[in-house]
């Protein structure tokens, strides 16, 4: 391992598994199985194999993967894996060159290290489950958000977007299911990766600058806080207002009472934006490379018009509309695609 300069678990580590292994352990009993997840769950699984056979047909290198190699012990305790979360977010921002800035686009920037982020659709809301983690021989890592556990601002599927990121960084966890109520939550390996979504998303340091700036911080300690200063915080870092709080207690900036009342405190964080005249900007699709792909395919020759409408995830008709609006047309002496791909 130190040859190598890797991890003993990576060195032992079991090969990518196989569609068959993911859906054995995502749906096994204690998992959060319904039809609609499975169906969602295999959709995804379609689209990011969907990827990468686009990125061949187009003799695309694809995103390489360049996640960097961390090495820490056995996890001692809770302490050690928040320890370890703050490390890597920080090492993380260091490595993208990040400083202390917020992060504008998580998902983009999350799928720029080479991992194919995408929505889980078809789900309702009470499928409980916020996004799930895989790497799949032949395709790689891949991460699905479900959109219909969000609110209107999106801040949540970035959370879970991060969390799921974590796992593949530390390489601790080959195959998951996510939402923020499992009972899981305790286990040392998801509080690391829980700290480290918190910490990546608001860096501890770029938290005492704003509130510094904002005039709300004296003596090391958020002094005051109230609804507009949460929800301009909020738009700030792209975050959620619980995810803000809890991050704002454990950097010891706000007291553990102080942060219970700012979370019990009800009211509608929309009609406070409205107020503010904040705009939150609402991802209302994780596309991913996905579209784009499927567009220059088709325009090449390469896959069918149907098979591309597929893809981009829409109507063939609406794709047509959407292709003639944009300018592009179809290559008259391209080849199609032959086969399942070539289909509707």
């Amino acid at each position: 391992a130190r040859l190598y300069a890797t991890t003993v678990t990576s060195l032992l580590a079991e090969p990518m598994p196989a569609a068959t292994d993911i859906a054995r352990v995502l749906f096994r009993k204690d998992g959060i199985e319904t039809p609609r997840v499975r169906l969602a769950t295999q959709r995804f699984m379609e689209r990011c194999r969907a990827v990468r056979e686009l990125e061949r047909l187009l003799n695309l290198p694809g995103v390489p993967d360049e996640r960097p190699t961390y090495r820490f012990g056995a996890l001692a305790g809770k302490p050690d894996a928040i320890r370890q979360g703050n490390r890597v977010a920080e090492d993380e921002r260091r490595r993208l060159d990040l400083g202390r800035e917020p992060i504008r686009d998580p998902l983009a920037l999350l799928e720029a290290q080479g991992v194919l982020i995408g929505e889980l659709d078809g789900l309702e809301d009470e499928d409980r489950i916020d996004g799930l983690f895989f790497e799949l021989e032949g395709v790689g890592a891949c991460v699905g958000v479900n959109p219909r556990k969000d609110d209107f601002t999106g801040f949540r599927m970035a959370f879970t977007a991060a969390h799921e990121c974590a796992h593949w960084l530390l390489r601790d966890v080959t195959i998951e299911q996510f939402t923020f109520e499992d009972r899981r939550g305790d286990e040392l390996h998801e509080v690391r990766a829980n700290t480290f979504a918190a910490a990546f998303l608001m860096p501890e340091a770029g938290l005492r600058s704003y509130f510094e700036s904002a005039g709300l911080l004296v003596a090391g300690a958020i002094c005051h806080l109230d609804r507009a200063d949460i929800v301009r915080a909020m738009d700030h870092f792209g975050v959620s207002r619980t995810a803000l709080l809890w991050r704002l207690q454990n950097c010891r900036l706000l007291v553990e009472e102080q942060a219970a009342a700012l979370r019990a405190d009800e009211y509608s964080i929309s009609q406070a934006a409205r107020a503010l005249g904040i705009t939150f900007r609402r991802v209302e699709r994780v596309r991913g490379r996905l579209p784009a792909l499927a567009v220059e395919a088709w325009r090449r020759g390469l896959v069918a018009t149907g098979r591309a409408a597929e893809l981009y995830g829409v109507p063939i008709e609406d794709f047509r509309q959407y292709m003639g609006i944009l300018g592009e047309s179809q290559d008259a002496d391209g080849t199609p695609l032959l086969g399942a791909a070539a289909t509707r």
